[in-house]
């Protein structure tokens, strides 16, 4: 009797330390999908599924962690493995959205980095086309920085094409394209003036 008692004892002991495991496996590839995602940029070109990744990965460590305070013999990893993998397929979803948002802004970036150029010679056209005499010297000399100026914007623009930097140039294309199209408007103004004279 006494050693069938033992054998019980040792077998629901079994039973416990067998039960009471976390899926490893799972977890560190839901880690590995959220590490991938953050590689391919996923929140600057997929924010919106790299936020819903990491709340993911939130909960995933909150009902770990809660597992983690029970006692051995009642913790369940059944919504753990189901959160891992939820989290695996956000995290898998967000960096594939990222990849392909990031190649949508190096084509957009490219088209709007020609305008901007094409925008920038007709300014710098538009300069050298100024009405000049008297009175005009010191606005055109404003004009010749403001397009001297449009040129270092080019520039700062390549820089950040060249480092992966899409949306940033993207940015500087648009400053570059607006500042541009003022020079062209403020020399347009004066040539009215000076015709209407």
């Amino acid at each position: 009797m006494k050693a069938r008692h033992i054998g019980w004892i040792a077998a629901f002991g079994l039973v416990l330390a067998g039960c009471a495991q976390p899926p490893t496996a799972d977890i560190d590839a839901a880690k590995q999908s959220l590490d991938e995602a953050r590689q391919a940029q996923a929140a600057e070109y997929a924010p919106q599924t790299w936020t819903t990744a990491q709340d993911a990965m939130a909960k995933l460590d909150a009902e770990l962690a809660a597992q983690e305070q029970r006692w051995s013999a009642t913790r369940t990893y059944t919504t753990v493995r189901q959160l891992a993998q939820d989290t695996k397929a956000m995290a898998d979803r967000s960096r594939d959205e990222a990849i392909a948002g990031k190649e949508k802004a190096k084509s957009d970036a490219t088209t709007m980095m020609a305008d901007a150029q094409a925008a920038v010679d007709r300014a710098h056209a538009a300069v050298a086309s100024a009405p000049k005499g008297k009175g005009t010297e010191a606005d055109l000399a404003s004009l010749k920085s403001d397009t001297a100026s449009l040129d270092d914007t080019l520039a700062e623009m390549h820089r950040m094409f060249d480092s992966g930097q899409y949306n940033d140039a993207k940015v500087k294309a648009q400053a570059a394209i607006d500042a541009a199209k003022q020079v062209e408007a403020e020399i347009e103004k004066a040539k009215s003036q000076r015709r209407s004279a």
